[in-house]
């Protein structure tokens, strides 16, 4: 499980690919890791998959493939941050932070003593890990805190500056909405591009990493040239969504208003 890849990645710069799961099926989450991503993020928030019984068979059809498994937290709770990387996850992205002591909250429950107060436990973790997960987990166990309202924004200095914070994960449709930018996600808006650079150059300045969630691969790879350094490329939804339609469609243009010969 460790060395953390993603680490790895970033340390010869080059940009992280990740997927997005929001369906609960072993399945999907296989189909997905073998696609290529370099890391894969399961949606405990807005998905489908939200508590164990489903996560954990995801987790274990992932570890076939070397794609990082992260999960995106339903909400800034201690108990699930511990549940989750004791399950085996590689980081955590933790929505809705406001502020530094939020941010706090969220990082020293990731952490084992002194950095912070994870507690000791990390069942499957510890198998993928082995016996050296104790010793390398707060060096390499990832802690993304979500830059998504106009108050995390604001405070985003400051947030910063959480000890053993590894980064920001910027979440454009929460952040437009709170911020009252209009369209929610627009990566045209002068106003969300502004915000977008603000998260960057305070990241540059406190050696943090920086992601965002993308609606399209165009867009990713226009955040990845603006300076992001992990991009989420793809949503499993979304990509199952769009090949049924585009499926249907297909086969649908063919008949030119003809009937059935049945």
């Amino acid at each position: 499980m460790f060395p953390n890849r993603l680490r790895q990645l970033w340390q010869t710069n080059q940009t992280v690919v990740n997927g997005w799961l929001t369906i609960p099926s072993a399945w999907t989450a296989e189909l997905m890791a073998q696609a290529g991503f370099d890391a894969l993020t399961i949606d405990a928030q807005h998905g489908l998959a939200t508590d164990l019984t489903t996560i954990l068979p995801m987790l274990q059809a992932m570890a076939a493939s070397p794609v990082v498994p992260l999960v995106r937290v339903p909400w800034n709770d201690p108990a699930t941050h511990m549940r989750m990387l004791d399950a085996g996850v590689a980081g955590i992205i933790c929505p809705m932070i406001n502020n530094r002591a939020e941010a706090e909250a969220f990082v020293q429950a990731c952490r084992y003593p002194p950095q912070g107060y994870r507690s000791y436990g990390p069942l499957r973790a510890g198998l993928l890990g082995g016996s050296t997960y104790f010793e390398l987990a707060n060096q390499e166990v990832l802690t993304l805190a979500m830059i998504e309202t106009a108050e995390g924004l604001k405070n985003i200095e400051e947030i910063a500056q959480t000890p053993t914070l590894d980064g920001f994960y910027v979440g454009p449709w929460d952040l437009s909405l709170s911020a009252g930018l209009g369209t929610m996600g627009d990566f045209r808006n002068p106003a969300l591009l502004r915000a977008l650079d603000r998260v960057l150059e305070v990241a540059a300045r406190y050696g943090l990493y920086t992601g965002i969630h993308c609606n399209a691969p165009d867009v990713a790879i226009q955040m990845a040239e603006r300076g992001f350094q992990l991009v989420t490329s793809a949503t499993d939804t979304h990509l199952l969504r769009g090949a049924a339609a585009a499926n249907v469609q297909s086969v649908r243009g063919t008949f030119d208003g003809r009937k059935s010969g049945i």
